[in-house]
């Protein structure tokens, strides 16, 4: 089974599914040779199994015990990349910023966000859903909470690309790797520059709240404040770009589905959590390896070795979700693993969750019609985030 998994090639990236199919009916996990030094990746794909790496204590996420010291970057010190007990603390200090009053407070802004997009977009008769819409909504939001300005936005999104082509280890290559340290540093030396502006005059953001962490309870470095700061930006609106572009394609691929949501707005939010599971946005959990020589589902892993959680697979798990290929905005239970599980769930996932509820709520109510016009999708050739390059649609305006 192994030598027919290709995650490099087009028809995988094109559907993956098939494949995953294959892997959890033929048992698992498979061994895939990786060209990021660290020799090969076990992939799980079924549900429980999936579940339980993402909550298995031993198993790290601490990258830096593999690098060398001079190849740990920021990011690497940011919680993404830690375990207990550095994890806990740089958890606790970021979460404060995604409470669920701080999040409804952002509710008008995002509103204000998304309508000035629609506006843009109204303006002409057709558009590329995810240049005009999808990509630039989660960037604002979370760039003006972090208090990036806005001229400095599509500089930090272009960085932020360079780090999810390096991070896809399939197929990273050497000039993945060079871009990805170019990146690293730029973002480095971009956030030093603005922490100290933001040290000497404060505003409301997270950025100046992480700042007063730091200064007035000592509770992270300079170097893990950078980290916490490139994470947010990274992780803060990657995953929602792929989750309104997967989630516009799958509806306009599935008309009825489409056409009930019209008819129960009620459903939206039972809506979001199919987009999330038919379509993951992120289809392998990040970084995790074996701590210590180990058994886990009646094989020994020995300390060092890559455990990929794939959560694209779990998610069609049949096991676990009835005829899991059909896309049912009124399935109930839904537990799918879109953002993680146990300590690493995903800290944005609420604010994802409204960006993309008001999103959709405000296309669907100002726009009148939505047509595809591409007759393929085309998909970004990332085998770890799924997302589509663009969405061409024609649309009509109710003006409301």
């Amino acid at each position: 089974m192994t030598e027919l998994i290709d995650l490099n090639s087009t028809q995988f990236i094109a559907d993956p599914y098939p494949v995953y199919r294959q892997m959890r009916e033929t048992g698992g996990p498979f061994r895939l040779s990786l060209n990021d030094g660290f020799g090969g990746m076990w992939m799980f794909t079924h549900y429980d199994e999936v579940a339980a790496i993402l909550k298995e204590g031993r198993i790290s996420k601490d990258v830096s015990r593999l690098l060398p010291p001079e190849q740990v970057s920021p990011l690497e010190r940011s919680m993404l990349f830690k375990d207990p007990p550095d994890h806990t603390r740089l958890r606790s200090l970021t979460s404060q910023t995604f409470t669920p009053n701080r999040i409804k407070n952002l509710e008008p802004n995002i509103l204000r966000i998304v309508d000035e997009l629609i506006d843009a977009m109204a303006s002409s008769a057709e558009c590329d859903f995810i240049r005009d819409f999808a990509l630039p909504f989660p960037v604002i939001v979370i760039a003006e909470m972090l208090g990036v300005p806005q001229e400095d936005q599509h500089r930090v999104h272009a960085w932020s690309n360079q780090l999810i082509a390096a991070a896809d280890s399939v197929k990273a290559s050497e000039q993945s790797f060079q871009d990805e340290a170019t990146a690293k540093q730029e973002l480095h030396d971009y956030f030093s520059a603005l922490i100290a502006i933001r040290s000497k005059r404060p505003q409301e953001d997270i950025l100046s709240a992480l700042i007063q962490a730091r200064d007035s309870e000592d509770r992270l470095n300079d170097e893990e404040l950078i980290g916490s700061c490139i994470l947010l930006l990274v992780a803060g609106h990657e995953t929602t770009v792929n989750l309104l572009g997967n989630g516009l394609y799958t509806l306009l691929k599935y008309p009825d589905q489409m056409r009930l949501l019209n008819e129960r707005p009620d459903l939206m939010g039972n809506a979001i959590e199919e987009m999330l599971r038919f379509e993951s946005p992120v289809q392998r959990g990040t970084f995790r390896f074996a701590r210590e020589r180990m058994e886990f589902g009646g094989n020994v892993f020995e300390p060092g070795e890559i455990m990929s959680a794939v959560l694209g697979a779990a998610n069609r798990d049949p096991v676990q979700f009835p005829d899991p290929d059909r896309f049912d905005i009124s399935r109930t239970p839904n537990r799918h693993l879109a953002f993680g599980l146990g300590m690493h769930f995903c800290l944005g996932a609420s604010l994802a969750r409204t960006e993309a509820r008001i999103g959709f709520q405000r296309l669907f109510e100002r726009l009148q019609e939505i047509i595809p016009v591409d007759e393929k999708p085309d998909w970004n050739s990332n085998s770890l985030f799924r997302g589509l390059k663009r969405l061409r649609i024609s649309i009509r305006s109710t003006h409301v």
